[in-house]
């Protein structure tokens, strides 16, 4: 058994789910290395089985949230793979899997080796070549700011890294991340004399879409000068 472990938790990846957790990470390079959704790639559970997980393994990563399901409803003619959600726990032949942005941690954390097909995607990606995002509880969508790293994350991809500081762009990540990323924030830039406080947070905003490896957040006004709304792209 291998342990993955930061200050203040322990995750053990059980010797017999490896392998499956190596086959989700490697369908998420490849969905990365073409700029495709990763559902466009999610395995099979007849595949992981064959893996040599079983339910049972499946329904614990799924209650670890190192994996993601759906049910596969692709119809022929469709224009990519089409899934619906199902029960938390509800497995059937049709079901299929994703790695989370947590369990694309874990598999770093423990070194889960790729194919040789697609070595030639590490170091070149910032799926792979970056560090993971912070261990938070955001693997669901919403976006992950590490204030010591200055790096703003979604689902284990690297948005934005500041090199230098910033702080009225830095200012807005932190209130949305000690907000739990909202959908709208108000100003929370400290007022300056002979500033326009609206002016100001305009340009931050501008700064904030600019330069990001990649576009997967977009920041806006309110329309009324005094709040930051973020959506994803």
């Amino acid at each position: 058994m291998m342990i993955f472990r930061d200050q203040k938790l322990e995750y053990p990846l059980p010797c017999k789910v490896e392998p499956s957790m190596a086959e989700l990470f490697s369908a998420s390079l490849y969905a990365t290395d073409t700029d495709s959704d990763v559902w466009d790639f999610a395995v099979s559970i007849g595949r992981l089985k064959e893996l040599g997980a079983s339910e049972t393994d499946l329904r614990w990563l799924v209650k670890k949230g190192y994996v993601q399901h759906g049910r596969e409803i692709t119809l022929e003619g469709d224009d990519g793979r089409q899934f619906r959600p199902t029960g938390n726990l509800n497995f059937s032949h049709h079901t299929c899997f994703v790695i989370s942005s947590i369990g694309l941690q874990i598999a770093r954390s423990v070194d889960l080796s790729c194919p040789s097909e697609i070595s030639s995607v590490r170091g070149r990606h910032p799926l792979v070549t970056e560090a993971a995002g912070p261990m938070g509880p955001h693997h669901d969508g919403r976006p992950d700011w590490n204030s010591e790293l200055r790096k703003l994350w979604l689902n284990g991809q690297l948005i934005k890294r500041f090199k230098w500081p910033a702080v009225n762009q830095e200012a807005v990540l932190c209130a949305f991340q000690e907000e739990n990323w909202p959908e709208r924030i108000d100003d929370p830039l400290t007022p300056q004399p002979e500033q326009d406080p609206k002016r100001r947070l305009a340009d931050t905003i501008k700064c904030l879409n600019r330069k990001q490896s990649l576009r997967l957040v977009h920041f806006r006004g309110d329309g009324t000068g005094e709040g930051v709304i973020w959506e994803r792209v």
